[in-house]
């Protein structure tokens, strides 16, 4: 018996031009998706809020945040000058709606809970030179709202803007590095 040697089947042209579009195609819907859900962040402030951590990466489709969360929102017109309107901003969604809070010059308390010390920028804002004394009752954040806290002493966050409207939230922040 004779072996009969096979030449190896080649694919057309046609075949592997289709295999090579379908390929494409799917890594383009991919990375589109990709680019639609995620963004990149970077803290390039002199004095973080959020120490150590300088890149985060932003979901911009989880937006249902829960209490010590890191949220990613746009700045509002009260958070000038230190944040532009519309600017990324950072922080950890200490009070989401119901829960409790207490804001003193000296510590900031969330359902009992020590959440921050003292207010450190309340000598460069000026608030120590009000006409009134700075004093806030407790209060409880209301519906469609965050308390947003940042972890250093120097954070400019809602002790001094207010609450955080939940439409101005981008979505959930993961600390990368």
């Amino acid at each position: 018996m004779s072996a009969i040697t096979e030449r190896p089947r080649q694919r057309s042209w046609r075949r592997f031009l289709v295999g090579a579009a379908l390929t494409l195609a799917v890594i383009l819907a991919g990375g589109a998706y990709l680019l639609d859900r995620f963004r990149l962040g970077i803290d390039d402030q002199v004095h973080s809020c959020l120490p150590p951590y300088h890149w985060f990466l932003i979901d911009t489709y989880e937006r249902e945040i829960m209490q010590g969360q890191l949220v990613a929102f746009y700045a509002t017109e009260r958070m000038h000058p230190y944040f532009q309107p519309e600017q990324i901003v950072i922080k950890v969604a200490a009070g989401v709606p119901g829960d409790r809070i207490e804001v003193s010059r000296e510590e900031t308390r969330v359902n009992g809970a020590h959440a921050a010390g003292r207010m450190g920028l309340f000598e460069t804002l000026g608030m120590d030179q009000w006409p009134q004394p700075f004093t806030r009752h407790s209060f409880i954040v209301p519906a469609g709202q965050y308390l947003a806290l940042g972890r250093s002493l120097n954070s400019f966050d809602s002790r001094y803007w207010g609450t955080l409207p939940a439409e101005r939230v981008i979505g959930r922040a993961y600390a990368l590095f």
